[in-house]
């Protein structure tokens, strides 16, 4: 009698090999790196519970201001106006995929860091491609800071920090409830600014991912993942219009600009190749993002300077 071989298909199920091949395990893993990688997200909210029953839409609406208030006259009612409200829609069809194939399953699951590096890589990809969605929707701003009176060249100084501190408060955004995106060239310009806080000054144990200080008031956060140019109709903070061909530093964004959603959050699903004797893992992730203000309600600024087409 034959030894070490399945004696049936469904042999093959149990078989040790094969079957410590555990899916939910890898996608818990690949779900934890995407997560700790994923960092222009950060400053938004995450609306998925809304469409976790189905759907890929969301309608969004838009809260005006009520009007400034005005004295009441005895004996005269108050006059009532109606507001215009709007929506923004927060459609997530856009379906980013990653995979490998991994040979020599069995010897790959008996070591755990194997195992990691496969995860790490499938949800730092997957992360990646989201980071890149998210700086799209938050390019479409066509508001922007130009910080071109910055002492040196691809630089914040004390001079743009203040001009970027007056932007923010002029527009009713709090500065503690704003999020400042930087480039690794302005992010290192901030060593030069005394209120620039690093993070390895704060104390801080649970810290958002690409946190690296604050400033300001605003927290600060790392990306190289910062690559659109300004919108073609954006202008900068004093209504001046800005040439299309600006490469974005950063940004600066408010706690309520940004709103995304998953109608698949990050997965792993996997297919044995006997061809190849080898495992096929593909990660994916149906998700979309979309900034949440209009004319009346800037909360979102791209950071350009005004002729830098590169960093």
């Amino acid at each position: 009698m034959a030894t070490g071989f399945a004696t049936t298909s469904t042999g093959q199920e149990v078989d040790t090999e094969l079957a410590v091949f555990v899916p939910e395990m890898w996608a818990d893993a690949v779900r934890a790196s995407f997560k700790k990688n994923v960092v222009l997200a950060s400053p938004g909210t995450d609306m998925s519970p809304m469409i976790s029953a189905g759907g890929d839409i969301i309608r969004i609406p838009t809260v005006a201001d009520v009007p400034a208030v005005v004295d009441k006259a005895a004996h005269v009612a108050f006059d009532y106006t109606s507001a215009t409200e709007d929506s923004f829609t927060l459609t997530c069809t856009t379906h980013k995929v990653t995979g490998t194939m991994v040979a020599d399953i069995g010897v790959i699951q008996s070591s755990s860091d194997l195992l990691t590096r496969y995860a790490d890589s499938i949800g730092y990809r997957l992360a990646l491609g989201f980071d890149a969605q998210v700086e799209a929707a938050l390019a479409l701003t066509t508001e922007c800071i130009n910080i071109a009176g910055n002492t040196v060249a691809g630089t914040i100084d004390a001079l743009t920090l203040r001009h970027i501190s007056k932007v923010v408060m002029e527009n009713d955004c709090p500065m503690n409830e704003c999020t400042m995106i930087l480039n690794p060239t302005l992010y290192s310009s901030l060593f030069q600014i005394d209120d620039f806080i690093h993070v390895s000054k704060t104390g801080v144990a649970d810290i958002a991912n690409g946190f690296v200080g604050t400033v300001m008031g605003m927290d600060v956060l790392l990306s190289n993942n910062i690559t659109s140019t300004n919108h073609n109709d954006a202008v900068d903070s004093d209504d001046g219009a800005l040439n299309n061909a600006n490469v974005l530093g950063g940004f600066v964004v408010h706690n309520s600009a940004l709103a995304y959603a998953f109608s698949q959050r990050p997965r792993v699903q996997s297919e044995y190749s006997v061809d190849h004797l080898a495992y096929k893992l593909v990660g994916d992730y149906v998700a979309g993002a979309v900034i949440t203000q209009d004319a009346s309600q800037t909360k979102c600024w791209g950071i350009v300077e005004e002729g830098t087409t590169a960093w």
